[in-house]
């Protein structure tokens, strides 16, 4: 039978014996002042079957990291490994990045890059395509890291989005688009505003609902 993994004791005034495996100081153990350490061991042995089986998933989660991003609205589950200095990011539609890396944290930096890309791309189009369309007129498409906002028209009708606005589905990103595209002629949100809205997207309540509801959603997870 493989030993137990060394472990660190830490006293205190309790009445029971705890297991507590730390991603940063590994296994410890937390016992009453009064209890021997050779009833500690017996009880660290007891539990050695949990111990690895948790140290092992621990080893897992550090070398590769499984989660959900959404593009388009649709939900994507990515794999992030970091081996060495080799570092590579796949999504479950994409590949995005493989190269050397100085550390972990440069995931997020990847993952903000490819949205961005791809929001510049997307909203271009998509903006491009009203505003012909509808003769909506706009001087320069922007893309943000904001994140209390989902799009804003400056007074000289620069349009301004988040990347973030890619993870939602097409038709609420239009929605955003149409919203930001009429203030290029309304600066507020009169009635004649909205009106122009509904004009371009008659449902365009069911889409600003579900930003409301739904777009809390569309962030990064944390690393």
């Amino acid at each position: 039978m493989p030993k137990t993994p060394p472990f660190e004791i830490i006293r205190a005034s309790r009445r029971s014996i705890s297991i507590q495996i730390s991603r940063t100081k590994g296994l410890i153990v937390r016992a009453p002042f009064s209890v021997p350490e050779d009833i500690i061991h017996a009880f660290v042995e007891r539990k050695s079957d949990w111990i690895r089986k948790h140290l092992s998933r621990q080893r897992e989660q550090k070398e590769q990291r499984n989660t959900i991003l959404y593009h388009l609205g649709q939900p994507h589950s990515y794999e992030y490994n970091l081996l060495q200095k080799e570092t590579v990011l796949r999504l479950e539609w994409m590949f995005v990045f493989s190269g050397k890396v100085r550390e972990a944290s440069v995931e997020q930096v990847m993952i903000t890059k490819w949205y961005r890309k791809q929001a510049q791309q997307h909203l271009n189009e998509r903006v491009a395509h009203f505003s012909e369309k509808h003769g909506l007129k706009y001087e320069q498409i922007r893309i943000t890291s904001a994140i209390t906002r989902w799009g804003s028209c400056s007074g000289c009708n620069n349009l301004n989005f988040p990347w973030r606005l890619l993870m939602a589905p097409e038709k609420v990103i239009d929605y955003v688009i149409v919203h930001e595209l009429a203030h290029t002629v309304h600066k507020n949100h009169s009635s004649r505003f909205w009106t122009l809205v509904e004009s371009i997207m008659p449902d365009w309540k069911t889409h600003r609902t579900h930003l409301q509801e739904e777009g809390w959603k569309y962030t990064l997870p944390k690393f």
